[in-house]
């Protein structure tokens, strides 16, 4: 009976070939997966990096239009800095009070009697302010260096200059009451300042006995002083100005 059992119809091998056959398919069907899983994956990292490609380059854009507004903003900066440097370059070289004005403001001081030899006028470059600079910490070296480094070199422009102004009045007068006045008076215009009686002295003139007081009288124009419109030079005043 038990070799009846054992008997088998099929042809040899037959069960071994069913499971190759099961097992390629399965694996076949496990290639398909992997690779489908692979292209899938290969697709949507190629749709990613173009998602990313496309906002870098709009971001980029953005960028170099900002930094185009920028320059144009700077640009525009430099240019009215220029202008306004130009402008107080040429007010500077302009005198803000006429000379005119200060001859008339110096006639109009004069008190009876009194006559001028000599007017000096001189003009010496203003000292600039001394800043107290605090001393910088680490931090602030290495910031200004890095400014330094990021920050295009500008021209060198040259520096409005600012002069101070200043006279030496020589004349004569009767007697030293005369003097003082003509200081007094001087002392209290508003076109001067600084206003210093240097010498005083008796003065006698070769073609007469008279005797008279010769004077000379240091003084400043005021910084930054605009004249009246109705300060005009006196057409009655007597004035003698000898160069």
């Amino acid at each position: 009976m038990a070799s009846q059992n054992n008997l088998s119809f099929l042809p040899d091998g037959y069960f071994e070939n069913k499971a190759q056959r099961r097992a390629n398919a399965i694996c076949a069907v496990l290639f398909i997966i992997v690779m489908a899983g692979m292209w899938s994956a290969f697709t949507l990292s190629e749709r990613a990096t173009q998602r990313v490609d496309d906002e870098y380059l709009k971001t980029d854009l953005e960028f170099v239009g900002a930094a185009k507004r920028i320059q144009q903003v700077r640009q525009m900066q430099e240019k009215q800095n220029r202008m306004a440097h130009q402008a107080n370059l040429t007010a500077s070289l302009l005198e803000k009070v006429p000379r005119s004005f200060v001859l008339a403001e110096i006639t109009n001081s004069m008190p009876a009697g009194v006559s001028l030899l000599d007017v000096v006028m001189e003009s010496k470059d203003r000292p600039k302010p001394q800043k107290d600079i605090a001393p910088k910490t680490a931090y602030e070296v290495q910031k200004a260096a890095r400014e330094a480094k990021t920050t295009a070199p500008l021209l060198v422009q040259a520096e409005a200059k600012l002069y101070d102004v200043t006279l030496k009045i020589t004349g004569v007068a009767i007697n030293d009451a005369q003097v003082a006045q003509f200081l007094k008076s001087l002392s209290a215009s508003r076109l001067f300042r600084d206003t210093n009686l240097i010498v005083s002295e008796e003065y006698a003139q070769a073609e007469d006995k008279l005797k008279l007081r010769k004077f000379q009288i240091e003084l400043a124009i005021e910084r930054d002083v605009e004249p009246k419109p109705q300060t005009r030079p006196s057409s009655t005043a007597a004035v003698e100005v000898n160069n």
